[in-house]
């Protein structure tokens, strides 16, 4: 109960304190600011920072999606043309890996009806080995000369007999055909990547040309007058201010 009474009083004393501090503040300010007849507006100013853009923002968003950071910096200007590359981009990504699905899709129901293939649960190297040995007994046979005993096919889900060499050859064509496609969606997100590393460098340099030109649009104050005694000028006194 003690504690509690302790507590409580010297709250009402701290808080007595902060307002007696206030009001011997308020009499002071007031009385000057009275005296000079005008009040400095920068004053009532709020005391804010200047607003400059993150280079290191501007660059984390260019990297994630291009055209970004110029957009956050203030110059999408040339972050519209990082924004469209990246479009055109993704949409022949999509177009490759759509045509290459397609091609393959093809020529394994080619090869179903011509070879009397299974592809459930087969990898890609299926592929190139029906593609390029007329039946399983030719593939084995030569896997057996070469001394690859690992590699032979033992499994009849694996079998397969070509109608005709030409329906062998067309199936090889069309996965090559396949491949390159698939190839090529390497090259175009290899692109994707020269399009953020670009992006990226655009955002931090208009970052950085935001910030100069925030700091170039203030104003320098130059002031200059004679410092003196009570006789005679001894003196000239220049202040530099620069206003943001």
């Amino acid at each position: 109960m003690k504690t509690s009474i302790a507590c409580a009083v010297i709250f009402i004393l701290i808080v007595s304190v902060c307002n007696g501090q206030f009001k011997i503040k308020d009499a002071l300010v007031k009385p000057t600011e009275a005296q000079s007849g005008q009040v400095d507006p920068r004053l009532y100013q709020d005391n804010q920072p200047i607003p400059f853009k993150s280079v290191t923002l501007a660059v984390v968003l260019s990297t994630l999606v291009p055209g970004a950071g110029e957009l956050y910096a203030g110059n999408f200007e040339t972050g519209k043309y990082a924004a469209v590359a990246e479009a055109a981009i993704w949409v022949t990504y999509a177009a490759f890996y759509t045509q290459g699905n397609w091609v393959r899709q093809d020529a394994r129901l080619f090869a179903v009806q011509h070879a009397g293939t299974n592809f459930n649960s087969k990898n890609d190297q299926f592929d190139v080995n029906i593609g390029n040995y007329l039946s399983i007994d030719d593939y084995n046979q030569a896997k057996l000369r070469s001394r690859d005993d690992n590699l032979v096919y033992t499994d009849p889900s694996y079998s397969w007999k070509w109608d005709s060499d030409a329906d062998r050859i067309a199936f090889k064509n069309a996965r090559i055909r396949s491949d390159q496609m698939y190839q090529d969606t390497k090259f175009v997100l290899a692109a994707a990547v020269v399009n953020r590393v670009f992006s990226a460098f655009s955002a931090g340099r208009a970052a950085a040309a935001y910030n100069r030109k925030i700091l170039l649009d203030g104003a320098w104050n130059i002031e200059a007058y004679p410092t003196s005694s009570l006789k005679f000028a001894d003196g000239m006194q220049i202040n530099f201010t620069y206003d943001f």
